[in-house]
């Protein structure tokens, strides 16, 4: 059965290259579901959808091991091979046509995170240098380290515009069998 979430094969490798960067391979590992073992065991193609299954069970169990700082830094990490190489000649466009500035990125993250991710809707309010970033999880609730990896991933949008900026903790908007909203704060000088 396919999840409402997918993400590319890619992220999952980039995912599990942080955890054994972190010598934590071993005991996520025994925290996660046999088929997730087997993924981490045998990875996914890279350019392939996996469901956010395993993805949302390898984050849990990290989440269960380190610190929140680590997650976000986990996100981050897991953004630098997809945006220097799958997405850069789109940043780069996006950057020449529409400016150095972080907003732009912001204001289209439907259109960068559908490369790499199926099953999450992105809204962005600014408000002088900054704003609000709504991020929609469609289908069952993902784990609260899911919020804090894309907070990272959300990060990536100022080293990409060489920017230096923010992102606040994420606040849990709604929660429905549908989906879940998450609000993050966005600041940047």
């Amino acid at each position: 059965m396919t999840s409402s979430r997918q993400g590319l094969g890619t992220f999952f490798h980039a995912l599990l290259g942080f955890v054994e960067g972190r010598a934590l391979l071993p005991e996520v590992r025994a925290k996660v579901s046999p088929e997730t073992q087997a993924l981490i065991d045998h990875p996914p193609r890279a350019l392939g959808f996996l469901d956010s299954k395993p993805i949302d069970e390898v984050e849990e169990a990290l989440g269960t091991l380190v610190p929140t700082e680590v997650l976000t830094e986990c996100g981050l990490a897991c953004a630098r091979p997809l945006g220097w190489s799958l997405l850069q000649p789109v940043l780069r466009l996006a950057i020449q046509f529409l400016g150095q500035s972080p907003e732009p990125i912001f204001g289209n993250l439907d259109m960068f995170f559908s490369l790499v991710i199926k099953g999450i809707n992105f809204s962005f309010e600014r408000k002088g240098k900054g704003g609000t970033v709504l991020a929609r999880f469609a289908g069952e609730a993902p784990p609260a380290a899911a919020f804090q990896v894309l907070r990272g991933t959300l990060l990536f949008v100022f080293e990409a515009t060489s920017t230096k900026g923010s992102i606040g903790e994420p606040e849990l908007v709604e929660s429905t069998p549908a989906g879940t909203t998450v609000r993050y704060p966005v600041r940047w000088d």
